[in-house]
């Protein structure tokens, strides 16, 4: 499936030390190894969580695993150097100066290109990168993590600390699972399904009718749109799920049509945004279109 996708022109592959215990890097550097062609590819992966098992040198977010990590997985992707490493988790323990330091030694040694960072709090991601800026380190580039139509808490905190900070998004969980996807019937034995997720994919299906698109496919159209992504991770089975995700790519939904969208997938932003607004523009305070409580 690979093969295909390179031949296609695909170049971003999204991998992990820790998928299937490190054999995803195994294939993908089978693959390039190959195939040839590595410097056309942007190939990332990730390091903290714990491989082997059971031992606290080879988990978490320190130094010590960091190096390790990123050692076994230059050698599973039989390459030279990972063009976009993350820190796949916060371990709640590494201080946040060892981390930093850390990363850009990888990047000064040519072993690494950018650094990024998933499934980590806002809060925590800007004192990173003001400490990266503070001594002239690395900073996070790319921040991979969950979000989709049904799934929106990514942009209470998240996304606009990205969007201010120029860090593009990656997201991952694009069709929640396969829950919008189109697939799920209506009629209330999918135990994994909310009132929310069944009108979501009614909007979703009314739209994919309308403009004869699938439903897959609009869900991953309405996820590219969504402010400050970039590059939304794929997980597929087969090359007919690629092809059908591929096409997504290939028109745009109205603003009507994400209107509707973003009805149906409401998201409760939560204190503060609900009291000062997402801008200047819809911020009640400064533009006086309504008394202070």
């Amino acid at each position: 499936m690979f093969n295909d996708y390179i031949a296609r022109g695909g170049n971003f592959i999204d991998t992990a030390n820790k998928y299937q215990e490190g054999e995803t890097e195994t294939w993908v550097g089978d693959m390039v190894q190959k195939r040839g062609g590595r410097d056309g590819l942007v190939i990332s992966t990730k390091y903290s969580l714990p491989l082997p098992l059971g031992n606290v040198n080879f988990c978490g977010n320190h130094r010590k695993n960091m190096f390790f990590a990123l050692e076994n997985s230059l050698k599973r992707l039989r390459t030279d150097y990972i063009d976009l490493y993350y820190v796949h988790f916060w371990d709640h323990s590494t201080p946040e100066v060892e981390i930093m330091r850390g990363l850009d030694d990888l990047v000064r040694s040519g072993k690494v290109m950018y650094v990024g960072i998933s499934d980590t709090p806002a809060w925590e991601v800007s004192r990173c990168n003001t400490i990266a800026e503070h001594f002239g380190w690395t900073p996070f580039i790319a921040y991979q993590g969950r979000h989709n139509i049904g799934e929106r808490s990514m942009e209470r905190e998240i996304m606009p600390m990205c969007q201010k900070m120029g860090i593009g998004i990656t997201s991952w969980s694009v069709l929640g699972a396969g829950k919008y996807a189109g697939r799920i019937p209506r009629d209330g034995t999918h135990k994994g399904m909310s009132e929310q997720d069944y009108q979501i994919n009614d909007a979703v299906n009314s739209i994919a009718e309308e403009i004869g698109r699938t439903p897959t496919q609009v869900v991953l159209n309405w996820e590219l749109q969504q402010p400050g992504i970039v590059s939304p991770v794929l997980g597929v089975r087969s090359m007919a799920h690629l092809d059908e995700q591929l096409h997504a790519l290939d028109f745009c939904l109205t603003e009507d049509q994400l209107e509707t969208l973003n009805a149906a997938a409401h998201c409760d932003l939560g204190f503060p945004l609900d009291f000062i607004g997402t801008s200047y523009d819809t911020c009640p305070w400064v533009n006086w279109r309504a008394p202070p409580p």
